[in-house]
């Protein structure tokens, strides 16, 4: 289980956007408030469908951590084909980088309360389905991404990656119930 800055700040500018939620992305907001800055050079209809395109090439390989960050990130978006979603970035990018800092930092500093116990739960599910979780194939691991949402969710992405609220990952009960279904998924009889 981590998080990743990928993910945080593309959740982050989404938020500043002002795009729905329900109508792209994980359909939740994310816990802190983020005021949305939305200006005369954006164009809603254009930076949700770049914003939904990014966060699916984010999520869809698996782990997303191989993505560009810093300036980087910029000139990529610029170069995939996400004009208005680069000239977002470029405007909100140190408080964007911020907030990604920030949660990184908390789930570092709070997640090893309740890690160890979500891990044990997900090696319970792992041997009630039969999978050999101790072996070092890639196909036998669950990889859980941590986001800073309002609500106990999560999502099956790409392969065997969930992406799952920090509120979930704390309530052992709500985290069995979203989790144990996705592990059925991914773990077929």
């Amino acid at each position: 289980m981590y998080t990743d800055p990928h993910l945080l700040m593309a959740l982050y500018l989404r938020e500043v956007a002002g795009v729905n939620p329900l109508e792209v992305g994980p359909n939740c907001k994310l816990a802190s408030e983020v005021k949305e800055r939305t200006s005369p050079h954006l164009v809603h209809g254009q930076i949700k469908q770049e914003w939904g395109s990014w966060w699916d090439s984010l999520t869809a390989g698996g782990a997303p951590g191989n993505a560009a960050t810093g300036p980087q990130l910029l000139e990529w978006l610029e170069r995939e084909g996400y004009p208005e979603l680069a000239r977002l970035a470029r405007s909100h990018y140190g408080q964007t980088t911020l907030f990604a800092q920030q949660h990184a930092q908390e789930f570092d500093s709070h997640s090893h309360s309740y890690i160890p116990e979500r891990m044990d739960e997900i090696e319970q599910l792992l041997i009630e389905r039969g999978v050999d979780h101790g072996q070092t194939d890639e196909q036998k691991h669950v990889q859980i991404i941590d986001v800073p949402l309002k609500e106990p969710r999560a999502w099956l992405t790409g392969g065997a990656t969930i992406i799952a609220s920090s509120s979930l990952l704390r309530d052992s009960k709500a985290f069995q119930g979203f989790i144990q279904p996705m592990v059925t998924i991914i773990f077929p009889e």
